[in-house]
């Protein structure tokens, strides 16, 4: 399995021409971000001090972008024939997301007496700092795009969480040593497993919406024949 993986990485490098460009690529990819980029970057021959700042500074390249523009796209997409079916599975993934992050906050600042601001802050944060395939700065951007938080706030916790993320996945590289391939096929099968639940919920939603429509006609006929 490592030998795929390092055959993968002297594809790309072949591709790109260029390690830097590379790693910039690779740390701005949704759910790979630096889970993925410093495991290449030190493969690559990156010191780990170098593969550490310019990882997590290339993914935090999309955040303001997600921000300030996903929901305005989001908006658009649902307006569409084509799209708007998955903008509203992604705003209601998002959302709900979003809304637990809001729970907890309420929760936690009734119980210590402190700022749902500063819980919705940590809560982002920590979101962020676990590097979990559906975690990480573009995930999190996103969701703090519908959480009622300022974007000061919002910006600060996503850039601190991203290098606490960072710091984490540069740990387990130097801990496992020749074996830090590992964290790449790690990420890459919670992916496929993610897509694929994804992909199923949205079918099972969509099957359970049209035996709902089909009820309410058969429903709607049969009164309409008996009047």
């Amino acid at each position: 399995m490592d030998a795929i993986i390092e055959q993968m990485v002297v594809n790309l490098r072949e591709a790109f021409g260029n390690d830097y460009l590379l790693v910039f690529f690779v740390s701005m990819l949704p759910t790979i971000e630096v889970r993925g980029a410093i495991p290449i970057a030190v493969s690559l021959g990156m010191s780990k001090g170098i593969a550490y700042v310019f990882t997590a500074l290339s993914a935090l390249v999309v955040a303001p972008i997600l921000f300030f523009l996903f929901r305005p796209l989001l908006n658009s997409l649902k307006k569409t024939k084509w799209f708007a079916r998955i903008a509203h599975a992604l705003e209601e993934n998002f959302v709900g997301k979003a809304g637990k992050i809001e729970k907890s906050a309420s929760n936690k600042s009734k119980i210590e007496g402190k700022k749902t601001v500063f819980f919705k802050t940590l809560g982002l944060y920590l979101f962020v700092a676990l590097p979990l395939p559906l975690t990480g700065v573009w995930t999190g951007s996103i969701v703090a795009a519908f959480l009622d938080l300022d974007y000061r706030y919002s910006l600060s916790a996503i850039v601190l969480g991203n290098f606490t993320a960072a710091a984490i996945v540069l740990l387990l590289t130097y801990v496992l040593g020749d074996y830090s391939y590992l964290i790449i096929l790690v990420l890459a099968v919670f992916i496929i497993i993610s897509v694929a639940t994804l992909l199923i919920t949205m079918f099972v939603k969509r099957k359970s919406t049209q035996n709902a429509v089909s009820v309410t006609d058969k429903e709607s006929k049969e009164t309409i024949d008996k009047n």
